[in-house]
């Protein structure tokens, strides 16, 4: 027989299995216990915290010939049927793929035929919100007024994309996000029915990453087994590709300290043993985070359930930590993030973020500090300039450059046009448009972040940036540091030539 996920098989079968939702299993179990089922349910809830399951169950529950409690016994007749999905009266939809009116419109003249072998024709129709317009309102009558041998359950991720002609018929249940505490018991239980050596400490962190989603944990703790190899914390990082915490905070403190070199070792290091550079900094992110409750929050214990460091850990780092220095992160890393997903450098782009956390938010210009009111009240009046006649320019001074000024905005125009169509990286084009356009000589001098450099001097960029400016009149391009000193028109062979008299070659002229 093949391999079963372990997801599917620890799915609940009853409701007292199904754990984190006993608000809702409670209500069901009275429900089917005195005979009033509704019609029409509604589960809503993020992934993986048992809307199918529950739907499922109450479908048995509903059908059951000898129900125990409000659960369905899931040894008769219509139990096994239901379980084996080989029961006629009971269908299961995936709203994803059959949203189309024509879909609704079968179970339309479905309901109107009594139930083959079971007590309820019986509808569960997942995700629901991803049906059409059409098809909700080829819906709303039958849900309105069905028949009573018919019940639908409805399951939903997005709430809000249900009409609210549909949600006024239906009785709804919210799922809850799981606790960590208890998807880790549960990750622990089914370990040891499973015979896998899990740490308890390991477990937890599962759980966390399961992010309240029991369905989303299981699957991780399946990914993590490997025979008989004991699964704990080093073992679910390397199997998983997540950072160690230690490697996050030394990561943080060394932006902290404004420290590049040390960011971008750490950086390296992680790279190299394949953990992926979205999830870092996602978890660097979540650090920042917590950071930023530790220090507004007197007791934050309860918004620091899924926080993958201690409450000590993280009151010691917040010591250190600028709230300005936080905000500035999190807006950085957010950039970042989110140009991740459609780059082809991502190891550059991850970098560049690092030296500009490094380097910290820039600090607004000084501003003089106002006069007292008592020295303006005693300050005498500027006296009116008497005009005097402009000095004539002496004879020995050069005559003005017609060079652009730095940011010229005809210049960086003209380029731009001559550029469009050229073929370039998102990341290297942004740099581009935030950079100042000078002409120097016959060159185009282009200055930009310092970060850029790295991005933008290679063969194929300087390509298309040459090509560009020799379309608008210029010979070459030259790429410089925003503040750099300008380079000389004469670097080339001066600059050749003092390197090889400082490394003590010889060079004739000719």
């Amino acid at each position: 027989m093949s391999h079963q996920a372990l997801y599917r098989k620890w799915r609940p079968i009853t409701f007292d299995d199904v754990v984190g939702q006993e608000h809702i299993t409670a209500a069901l179990r009275a429900q089917v216990e005195a005979g009033r089922l509704s019609h029409a349910y509604l589960f809503t809830g993020t992934r993986g915290t048992g809307k199918t399951t529950c739907a499922k169950i109450l479908a048995r529950a509903a059908n059951c010939l000898h129900p125990v409690g409000g659960n369905p016994c899931n040894q008769c007749e219509n139990c096994r049927a239901v379980l084996e999905d080989s029961a006629v009266d009971v269908t299961e939809i995936d709203a994803a793929s059959n949203n189309g009116v024509d879909n609704i419109r079968e179970i339309r003249e479905e309901v109107n035929y009594a139930p083959a072998a079971l007590k309820m024709r019986t509808y569960i129709i997942d995700e629901v919100h991803m049906l059409s317009t059409g098809a909700f309102n080829a819906l709303l009558k039958t849900l309105e007024e069905p028949p009573e041998h018919v019940l639908f359950i409805l399951a939903t991720t997005e709430i809000h994309k249900v009409p609210a002609t549909i949600l006024s018929r239906c009785q709804r249940y919210d799922f809850r996000r799981i606790g960590p505490e208890v998807i880790r018991d549960r990750l622990l239980h089914i370990a040891g029915a499973e015979g896998i050596p899990l740490a308890p400490d390991a477990a937890l962190l599962l759980a966390r990453l399961g992010d309240g989603s029991m369905r989303d944990a299981i699957s991780l703790l399946d990914r993590c087994v490997a025979g008989d190899r004991a699964i704990d914390l080093a073992h679910v990082h390397q199997c998983l590709g997540i950072a160690e915490n230690d490697k996050v905070m030394g990561l943080f403190q060394a932006i902290r300290q404004g420290d590049a070199a040390a960011a971008l070792s750490s950086f390296y290091d992680c790279y190299q043993q394949g953990q992926d550079i979205v999830s870092l900094f996602d978890e660097l992110l979540s650090l920042i985070r917590d950071l930023y409750v530790v220090q507004s929050v007197k007791d934050p214990s309860a918004a620091l359930e899924g926080s993958f460091f201690t409450l000590d850990e993280l009151r010691q780092a917040a010591q250190g930590a600028e709230p300005g220095l936080l905000e500035f992160c999190v807006n950085t890393i957010s950039e970042t993030l989110a140009r991740l997903t459609r780059s082809a450098i991502r190891r550059a782009d991850a970098e560049m973020c690092l030296i500009r956390l490094c380097r910290g938010p820039a600090s607004p210009p000084a501003q003089a500090a106002p006069a007292p009111a008592a020295a303006r009240r005693q300050a005498p009046r500027p006296q009116p300039a008497t005009s005097a006649p402009a000095a004539p320019p002496a004879a020995d001074a050069p005559p003005p450059s017609p060079a652009s000024q730095a940011g010229d905005p005809d210049l960086r125009d003209r380029f731009f046009a001559a550029l469009k169509g050229t073929p370039m990286n998102p990341a290297a084009a942004t740099y581009v448009r935030l950079a100042s356009y000078t002409a120097q000589g016959g060159k185009l001098l282009i200055a930009v972040d310092e970060e850029a450099l790295l991005l933008l001097d290679r063969p194929r960029v300087l390509k298309g940036l040459e090509d560009a400016a020799q379309k608008i009149g210029f010979s070459s391009v030259r790429l410089q540091a925003k503040g750099a000193a300008p380079a000389s028109d004469a670097g080339g062979l001066d600059e050749i030539l003092q390197t090889a008299q400082e490394l003590g070659v010889d060079i004739q002229n000719s």
